[in-house]
């Protein structure tokens, strides 16, 4: 199979979609290839796409993305749509945050269309998985993120201090005013003299000698810095945006052998002590963090589970999920592939029937003809206003 992933940028979120499941189907002997696409320049060669069988957008939908996707199902080339983020609702906070606000209905507009395009769609919960279909996808697959095998590492300590790690970008600031995490930081700091704290993305403005705030870590360095951190933390407000998240930053710390304690909502529902963590209620975090600080053997054995579930993360462990996506997309658009079987996934890892997606549709007719990007755009119809989709739920 020959599956060509597009991306806007060299992001983690490009990272997880795009990049790492290309290589981990050229490690499983696909031919796989990434290639970044701003929408900016003229997209890749034409000529180049229309050899794949797939070609897998990641995050695409503006209207030179369209047009491309038109004209790939014309020359008979399976079209795969990726998006991992409610971007109709970005939370106050995030950079994006009043430019997203301000072309809500336009993204609205442009990304049921995209999602009408596409052979397949996938994402990475079913929470979101419901509401790209309720915006104008079809089948909608749930894939979710998995880490890179590289990122694997041993946690190493530095002795009897604990240190505290907070991986989070800057959309998270409003889960820091949210969950009063400022103040139950600088309370634990004053509290436990062994204690220190990072965080990497986010500053959240303690006011210590022992808090030490990283603005930026290149992703091929994030397993190294998790490393140095002997608690992690995921902490989530209740709002629309974070019930959609992916469930990445808690594999990224498992995969490092590092504990956790995340919010009880969205991406980390239903993880726990088996996964190396604990879920925290709202206002329990004063309490879990300095249970686990003062706790020793309790983190250790945490730690031991984060590592063992970890390593059962990798994108390459899970590589068929994102095969089974592909090769059924491509049979959608009539290609026959010889793909050896391999251990599939079941109905609900998989997201086909536990997290709702649509049954098999059917092949389309191919026109297999040489087609500028340009040439033909999708109509853009808007598509029926969602309703109750995202609204903060009440406490």
């Amino acid at each position: 199979m020959h599956v060509v992933a597009l991306g806007t940028d060299g992001t983690g979120g490009a990272a997880y979609r795009a990049e790492l499941p290309m290589r981990a189907l050229a490690e499983a002997g696909h031919r796989a290839e990434y290639v970044e696409w701003d929408q900016r320049d003229a997209p890749p060669s034409f000529e180049r796409l229309r050899q794949a069988d797939v070609v897998h957008m990641w995050r695409l939908f503006r209207g030179p993305a369209r047009r491309l996707a038109t004209a790939l199902r014309e020359a008979g080339v399976a079209v795969v749509f990726d998006n991992d983020d409610d971007m109709t609702r970005v939370p106050k906070g995030s950079p994006a945050y009043d430019e997203m606000r301000a072309a809500r209905e336009q993204v609205t507009k442009e990304l049921g269309a995209m999602l009408r395009l596409a052979d397949l769609v996938t994402t990475t919960c079913g929470e979101l998985a419901g509401r790209l279909r309720r915006l104008g996808g079809g089948d909608v697959r749930v894939v979710e993120n998995y880490v890179e095998a590289d990122f694997l590492r041993e946690r190493r300590s530095d002795g009897d201090g604990v240190t505290i790690g907070w991986v989070a970008g800057a959309e998270h600031r409003g889960d820091l005013k949210e969950l009063r995490l400022r103040r139950t930081l600088e309370q634990l700091l004053a509290a436990h003299p062994q204690l220190s704290l990072v965080s990497i993305g986010v500053d959240v403005g303690v006011r210590s000698d022992r808090y030490s705030h990283r603005p930026f870590v290149p992703f091929q360095e994030l397993a190294d810095a998790i490393a140095q951190f002997d608690l992690a933390i995921a902490p989530i407000a209740d709002v629309s945006f974070n019930r959609v998240r992916s469930n990445i930053k808690v594999k990224e710390y498992a995969a490092v052998g590092v504990p956790w304690l995340a919010s009880p909502i969205g991406p980390y529902k239903g993880l726990g002590e088996e996964q190396g963590g604990r879920l925290v209620p709202d206002y329990g975090w004063p309490d879990a963090l300095a249970a686990l600080i003062a706790d020793g053997p309790a983190r250790t054995a945490l730690a031991e589970r984060s590592a063992a579930w970890g390593r059962t993360q990798t994108v390459i462990a899970n590589v068929a999920e994102w095969e089974q996506a592909f090769v059924e997309a491509a049979e959608r658009a009539g290609r026959t592939l010889d793909v050896p079987r391999r251990a599939r996934p079941t109905p609900a890892t998989a997201g086909s029937a536990a997290d709702g997606a649509a049954g098999s549709a059917p092949r389309r007719a191919i026109v297999p003809r040489p087609i500028a990007p340009t040439e033909s755009a999708p109509a853009d119809g808007a598509p029926a206003k969602p309703r109750g989709l995202f609204r903060r739920r009440g406490r």
